[in-house]
C-alpha cells in the first residue's frame, strides 16, 4: 500500500493482503456468468465471475484494478456471493459495501465501481434461466 496503512480500516489492510477470490474460474462444473465495469476516470476496473447452478451461486472470484479499497471490495463481494442464491445478491450495494469496510465517503465511486460490476453479474445470471 502506498499511503499510510492507517489510512485503512483493518478489513481493507487484511482483503487487500490475502485478496481472497482473485482469481479465473476453470472451465466445467456449470455455467458461468460474469459481469464487468469500468470507470478509468475513477482508477476503477472490476470483473466478477461466478459459476451459478439453478439459481445458486456455487463459486466466485473477482479481477480488479485500483486501489486497496476497489479490491477489498471486490474480494470481500466476491466472498459474499458464494453459497447463496443469486436473488439475495441484489441488495449488496455500495453504501453496505462502504460501511462493511470502513471505507472514507470519497471512496464511493470506485465502490459504485464494484457495484455496477455486481449488477452485470447478476443480470448475466439470470440470462443463463
Amino acid at each position: 500500500m502506498s499511503r499510510d496503512t492507517a489510512d485503512y480500516s483493518p478489513r481493507v489492510r487484511d482483503l487487500f493482503a490475502r485478496l481472497p477470490g482473485a482469481d479465473s474460474l476453470p472451465a466445467g462444473g456449470g455455467a458461468i456468468s460474469s459481469g464487468e465495469a469500468i470507470a478509468l476516470d475513477r482508477g476503477a476496473w472490476v470483473r466478477f465471475e461466478a459459476r451459478v447452478e439453478g439459481r445458486h451461486v456455487t463459486d466466485c472470484v473477482f479481477r480488479a484494478w485500483g486501489c486497496p479499497h476497489t479490491l477489498a471490495a471486490s474480494a470481500w463481494v466476491a466472498s459474499e456471493l458464494r453459497g447463496r442464491d443469486v436473488e439475495s445478491c441484489a441488495p449488496i450495494d455500495a453504501a453496505q459495501i462502504a460501511r462493511v469496510l470502513e471505507a472514507p465517503a470519497e471512496k464511493m465511486g470506485r465502490l459504485l465501481v464494484v457495484e455496477d460490476a455486481l449488477r452485470a453479474l447478476l443480470r448475466a445470471a439470470d440470462a443463463l434461466q
